[in-house]
């Protein structure tokens, strides 16, 4: 309905162009939104406000002018009213919004989405990418999820989506791995050998010790380091690799890329990107900080400091654009620290052609944006590009206690035992029902409650209960007629102020979906289903006496008509946030 409204208006505006009654230099944009009170109609319009300045006219001018030059080709208003400082308030004719049931028929699971790849643009997002190190664990699974539900909402609004984790498989971190995984192999084969601190005493080393001993033998039990560290380093990050995915795929998050860190420095793009950043003049070593004879002390900054440490080092200057000091890329014997890969692996990102590069990151990462973007400009690269998702850490938690560690396994909790317990629905819900900036509980013994008390089973409960009624009416001999059968007739018999107020909420999704891709802010695809499930609640509740199928069959028909279209609204909706829509529910035992 909203996209009919934008039609008028524009149709209309072109037509007092042409009549001369405005000038309409350039059209400015404008907001068709519903009004906050529905008395007011059905969607209100500020483009006469917008029109104010470049039109040089009074707004409320300007606006009586539109309703007097109105062009109502497809004839779908019923009044319009100038209220307030100049807003249009439109109130369109019943048959209109009565329509929308049979619209969400027509386009099926694909209501809401825009046809796939139609924008023309690229989008990539990065996310999860979880050291290698471990498995996926509970700090990981907002991003997880926060960052899966903004890549389908990126395809829904219909954009090119690629999902990438970037696998950080180089450096000391993971040669530690190897280490450890020798050591193991090792105990393995009965050597006493203990390890160290800072080294990985989880038992899926062992597990992966293990799998390497079946795969080589005692092959490396007495080479030298420089033979099976690369072996030892390789099997763990391809094992736990392995691992990931499958707690990922429990988790039914996909990603279409696994990009290599190791890859970008065995390529030379790292030592390339620093060669790039000389060679801008965008740089300078260490001692040139101190030409005039300044002299470190211990309040300087961080970098002045590592300067000091080293002896030396080669600095970029990421201060001139929004960091808060300039930051070390090379070492004083030139080796790059992680942050120069990081910069080499996002000017990689732009290479490819992306026209919007979303890093989904948690908040401890915040202070590590600032010199991205800044380096990114350093590179001539446009920064608009570039954004940054931060999400905020949850606390898990059951009967009041924080949960930290898996009690079936002794160690940390990770995403799959999160999975197990709650259920990936949950999961999904309760990570994405805030800001991506919010900090909240999630109480594991409240969403096991079968009640109107756990939001997931209220929202669920929702879909199944339109599912359940269009069974019921097949079980009674009345079925749902379909979209072939379903008559203009069967349609005015909605003439209750919630069906109509539901018919016109289920028609915003598009728009609903568009906004929350643009904005990376997934929860208003939730907060958008919560209020027409609340609103078919109360409705059905309401209405007990006058029930949905009655002995009435033209009004049954409508009636079913908006609940195959209620149900089809949250089906598309829930798909578009990965969460299950269930056909049955039991109900809740306040109304057994």
């Amino acid at each position: 309905m909203r996209q009919k409204v934008f039609t008028l208006i524009d149709e209309t505006l072109a037509a007092l162009k042409a009549s001369g009654t405005l000038k309409l230099e350039q059209v400015p944009g404008y907001a068709v939104e519903p009004p906050k009170n529905p008395a007011h109609g059905d969607w209100a319009v500020n483009v006469a406000m917008m029109l104010t300045k470049p039109e040089g006219k009074p707004p409320r001018d300007i606006a009586n002018a539109i309703v007097k030059g109105l062009v109502d080709s497809a004839g779908i208003v019923a009044r319009v009213e100038v209220a307030g400082p100049g807003f249009l308030n439109f109130t369109l004719k019943p048959q209109v919004i009565l329509e929308v049931a049979r619209e969400v028929l027509l386009a099926g699971d694909s209501f809401g989405r825009r046809a796939p790849k139609s924008t023309g643009k690229r989008v990539m997002v990065e996310f999860v990418s979880a050291n290698p190190t471990g498995p996926v664990h509970i700090g990981h699974a907002r991003g997880a999820f926060m960052g899966d539900a903004v890549s389908r909402l990126l395809e829904a609004a219909g954009h090119e989506v690629t999902r990438e984790f970037y696998i950080n498989d180089y450096g000391k971190q993971v040669e530690t791995l190897g280490r450890t995984v020798h050591k193991r192999y090792r105990q393995l084969f009965g050597e006493q050998v203990e390890l160290i601190e800072g080294e990985y005493p989880a038992e899926y080393v062992i597990d992966i010790a293990k799998t390497w001993k079946d795969e080589v033998g005692e092959r490396y039990l007495r080479a030298p380091e420089s033979e099976w560290l690369p072996e030892a380093t390789a099997v763990a990050i391809r094992e736990n690799l392995k691992a990931i995915k499958v707690s990922l795929e429990k988790a039914n998050i996909r990603h279409d890329v696994f990009y290599s860190e190791a890859s970008l420095h065995a390529a030379g793009k790292v030592k390339a990107v620093a060669g790039q950043y000389k060679a801008r003049g965008a740089t300078y070593e260490a001692a040139e900080a101190r030409r005039e004879g300044e002299k470190v002390r211990s309040e300087d900054s961080k970098a002045a400091q590592y300067a000091e440490r080293q002896r030396g080092g080669t600095f970029l200057m990421t201060s001139q654009h929004g960091d808060d000091e300039d930051r070390v890329i090379l070492r004083h014997d030139g080796t790059p620290v992680y942050l120069t890969a990081d910069l080499a692996y996002h000017q990689e990102k732009y290479e490819r052609g992306f026209d919007r590069i979303i890093d989904v990151l948690g908040a401890d990462h915040a202070g590590h944006t600032p010199r991205i973007k800044a380096g990114m400009i350093l590179l001539g690269m446009e920064p608009k590009k570039l954004e940054f998702l931060l999400v905020q850490i949850v606390r898990i938690t059951r009967g009041g206690e924080e949960v930290k560690v898996s009690k079936r396994k002794g160690t940390v909790f990770e995403l799959e035992d999160l999975i197990d317990e709650a259920g990936p629905d949950v999961c999904r819900f309760l990570f994405l029902m805030k800001t991506a900036n919010a900090r909240f509980d999630f109480d594991l013994d409240k969403v096991k409650e079968q009640s109107k008390e756990n939001p997931v089973f209220y929202f669920q409960y929702g879909h199944a209960r339109c599912a359940n009624i269009l069974k019921k009416a097949v079980e009674k001999g009345q079925p749902f007629i379909g979209l072939e059968g379903l008559t203009e007739a069967h349609l005015a018999r909605l003439t209750l102020p919630e069906e109509l107020a539901m018919l016109k909420k289920t028609s915003q999704l598009p728009d609903v979906v568009a906004s929350a891709a643009e904005r990376l802010e997934p929860h208003h695809v939730l907060y958008f289903c919560q209020e027409l499930i609340t609103d078919f609640h109360s409705y059905y509740t309401r209405y007990k006496s006058d029930p949905i199928i009655s002995g009435d069959l033209e009004k049954t028909q409508g009636r079913l008509a908006l609940v195959a279209a209620l149900k089809q609204t949250l089906r598309s909706a829930f798909a578009l946030l990965g969460i299950h829509a269930p056909d049955y529910m039991e109900a809740p035992p306040e109304e057994e």
